[in-house]
């Protein structure tokens, strides 16, 4: 096994590495340029319409799909808002 072949100093650097780059991540994903929305969740903080927000949509406010859910990062609405007047 790898762990036989390596010694207990390399089996350490590995593990801080590991866990560095997994801390590295996870604070990242935390940032609030990272954070994501729901269609219920963007509605509340637009104080919108699903109506409006579908409306919005075909206007090219920036959304993904995963798995078949709408998901919107909060800085790309804003900064789409921003451009757009909040038409």
């Amino acid at each position: 096994m790898i762990e036989e072949q390596l010694d207990q100093k390399q089996q350490q650097n590995i593990m801080l590495l590991v866990e560095t780059a997994v801390n590295n991540g996870v604070q990242k994903a935390l940032h609030p340029r990272y954070e994501w929305m729901n269609n219920k969740q963007i509605c509340q903080w637009l104080a919108i319409s699903k109506t409006t927000l579908y409306k919005w949509r075909k206007l090219g406010l920036p959304y993904s799909s995963v798995e078949g859910m709408s998901v919107y990062n909060k800085a790309q609405v804003n900064e789409w808002l921003l451009a757009h007047g909040n038409k």
